[in-house]
């Protein structure tokens, strides 16, 4: 992370609670009421390290700009927080959902394979209470941002259609994560204000194998 100007801030590579404390400590000597760039390529990481990260982007009158890749916590928490959002040329603004519930059978069974029986149903509780508590920090982030509070829901319905649904959407099959158009991204109160990323999925597969990737990703329109 370098400040590049007196305005602007570039962040590149993975976000985690050293690098989310560094960008937080960096954004906190700019004046709020100062118009701010802030330039990001990440392939993402921790979800409270990204939200962190977006909840003090919040305040601020930030241009976010998304740069090469901003995958996953990039993607939700950084871009989602600006004021004005940008996507580069080439850019790839991927998702692949945010904080949201477990199945609870395939949690219980995992963890049973792990610990004495009389300690699963704590063992259960105890994640469940902590997933809960991101996706009450997740929503509230989202209010605070303008975005549609079910936007990460929205995401997680694609995984409960049937194979043939999925790829009426996504003519990708199994994609690790998705580029959304910006009018779906518009319907979700995220608007991009400028974009210059891919704009079908023939661009997408080119701007992937550009970048030496060979990630599952889908456009969808």
């Amino acid at each position: 992370m370098r400040q590049i100007a007196s305005d602007g801030l570039c962040f590149s590579g993975p976000i985690n609670d050293e690098t989310s404390a560094a960008f937080v400590s960096a954004l906190s000597k700019f004046e709020p009421s100062a118009p701010v760039v802030v330039v990001v390529n990440s392939g993402g990481g921790e979800i409270n390290a990204g939200m962190a990260m977006g909840e003090a982007l919040i305040p601020l009158q930030t241009t976010v700009v998304a740069q090469t890749v901003c995958a996953p916590s990039c993607a939700n928490y950084l871009f989602t927080a600006g004021d004005r959002r940008v996507i580069d040329d080439d850019a790839l603004l991927l998702f692949h959902g945010g904080a949201h519930r477990l199945d609870e059978a395939q949690l219980r069974k995992a963890i049973a394979a792990q610990v004495a029986a009389e300690q699963v149903e704590a063992q259960v509780a105890g994640v469940r209470a902590g997933v809960q508590k991101q996706i009450d920090r997740q929503d509230a982030f989202l209010r605070r941002a303008g975005v549609d509070v079910n936007f990460f829901r929205w995401m997680a319905g694609f995984n409960d259609l049937s194979d043939d649904g999925r790829l009426a959407l996504c003519p990708t099959p199994d994609p690790v994560m998705i580029l959304y158009s910006d009018r779906l991204l518009a319907t979700h109160g995220v608007t991009v204000d400028a974009s210059r990323g891919p704009r079908s999925q023939a661009a997408l597969d080119a701007a992937v194998r550009a970048l030496g990737r060979s990630d599952a990703v889908c456009f969808m329109r």
